[in-house]
């Protein structure tokens, strides 16, 4: 009864007549329109979110506050939308997937391990699954850097980010395109591996005559034989060295998109130059897990998520560019929502900087991304490296990867040797005791 009259408040406060509508038969989705009334823009999710909250925690201020958002002048009410929860056990958060409503999975590029939580009940993972066997990681640096996922179906299809390490040496655990089955039956959770991994994805891109311009060959540099320590740095991820962060699934399931926060091919559209996002389609990934077919890929696409005004005058200005701040934004994180009929993609630079964003893909070869809002505003020290959509809810929810956040600590003792602070803290990721390390998740209302 209490929600039913928080109901009808928040309905009249935003200038709607709850009795008009009192055939209707459920909560109205976003800007609906149901018997002739037509809801603000963001009552739908707001009520449900009432319905749904298990302690009924809106107040009539915080009810008041959405008139004011109405109209654009509650920074309080946008805020209510954005809840921040902490979970434990893991720090390095970069990929994670909806299992249902009310759980999602998430993978750590630290380790191999991927573990299952609960929205509603933020904390330690409710059930964890070890993945170093089945990827047949070698022990010496049994890292993957697990960074993407995606699912179609129970089917989750996890990639590494097939990129050398930060000093720029290779290391052959982090090549890896691979496949779980997950089944979730009244919160039993279920996880089984599906064929075989793919060892041979970025390898196979570079023999792709569609890829020969992308300059995925000098991001790699497989073949070279003796590189200098200079030249071997370049190479990492977060410098000039390719570097994988997203994988979505296309609407229908049959196509995969794999998504690069580096390198960024360089275009010149109409006298303007740009550093791309680039998203190469995979079109058989069923087959290139099951039964190690290999892989067929279409057309890669190049979005300008930033550029100069005009085409920069020498290579140096280019160079210049490629390091600055400006610089053509990457892909962190992509996922299609079905509740939106829509893909949403978090970027980011390709290097340490904090900017973030949020964008919109129409799904639409012919229309770029559209932008949606800033990310790295939402909290202090916030940094969004997975994006998690889920069915039959319009709220997205942002991961961040908080490895590097610094942690107070009672003594050395809880931190691993060699890594604690001159303050007396310790980065998130060297915390001794696992349950104590956390990430942060935020929803948010796109």
């Amino acid at each position: 009864m209490k929600v039913k009259v928080q109901i009808m408040f928040v309905l009249l406060i935003c200038g709607v007549n709850p009795v008009r509508n009192s055939r209707a038969q459920s909560t109205p989705e976003k800007g609906a329109i149901s018997n002739g009334v037509k809801y603000p823009a963001f009552a739908g999710a707001f009520l449900q979110r009432i319905i749904n909250s298990p302690k009924n925690e809106y107040t009539i201020r915080q009810l008041y506050e959405v008139r004011r958002l109405r109209a654009g002048r509650s920074a309080v009410a946008q805020k209510m939308m954005e809840e921040v929860l902490v979970y434990r056990g893991t720090s390095d958060a970069s990929a994670a997937v909806a299992l249902s409503d009310n759980m999602f999975i998430v993978a750590d590029d630290e380790n191999n391990i991927l573990r299952v939580y609960k929205t509603s009940v933020p904390g330690l993972p409710v059930f964890s699954y070890d993945l170093t066997k089945f990827l047949h990681i070698e022990p010496e640096h049994p890292e993957a850097d697990i960074e993407g996922a995606t699912s179609v179906g129970d089917r989750i299809y996890w990639i590494t980010s097939h990129g050398r390490n930060k000093d720029g040496q290779l290391r052959p655990n982090r090549y890896r395109f691979f496949a779980t089955a997950v089944k979730v039956e009244d919160e039993n959770i279920i996880i089984r591996p599906i064929g075989a991994p793919c060892k041979n994805l970025v390898q196979s891109m570079l023999k792709a005559k569609t890829m020969q311009h992308l300059g995925l060959d000098k991001a790699t540099q497989f073949n070279a034989e003796k590189l200098s320590k200079k030249e071997r740095q370049k190479l990492a991820p977060k410098e000039q060295g390719l570097n994988i962060e997203g994988l979505c699934a296309s609407a229908d399931g049959k196509t995969l998109y794999i998504g690069f926060r580096n390198p960024r091919p360089p275009l010149i559209r109409n006298s303007k130059f740009s550093l791309n996002a680039l998203v190469v389609p995979l079109k058989n990934p069923d087959a290139v897990v099951e039964s190690s077919a290999a892989p067929i890929f279409d057309e890669p696409m190049l979005w300008d998520l930033g550029g100069l005004p005009a085409v920069p005058s020498s290579d140096s200005a280019i160079t210049d560019y490629r390091h600055s701040g400006q610089a053509g934004l990457g892909i962190r994180s992509i996922e299609y929502s079905h509740f939106h009929k829509a893909y949403f993609i978090i970027v980011g630079p390709h290097d340490e900087s904090s900017k973030s964003a949020l964008y919109r893909w129409s799904g639409k070869d012919d229309e770029p991304p559209k932008f949606v809002r800033d990310l790295h505003t939402l909290q202090k020290d916030f940094t969004p490296e997975a994006l998690v959509c889920f069915k039959n809810s319009g709220r997205l929810l942002i991961i961040s990867d908080d490895g590097s956040l610094d942690i107070k600590v009672t003594d050395a003792s809880e931190c691993m040797e060699g890594q604690l602070n001159k303050d007396g803290t310790c980065p998130n990721k060297f915390l001794i005791d696992s349950n104590k390390k956390t990430f942060r998740a935020i929803w948010i209302t796109p």
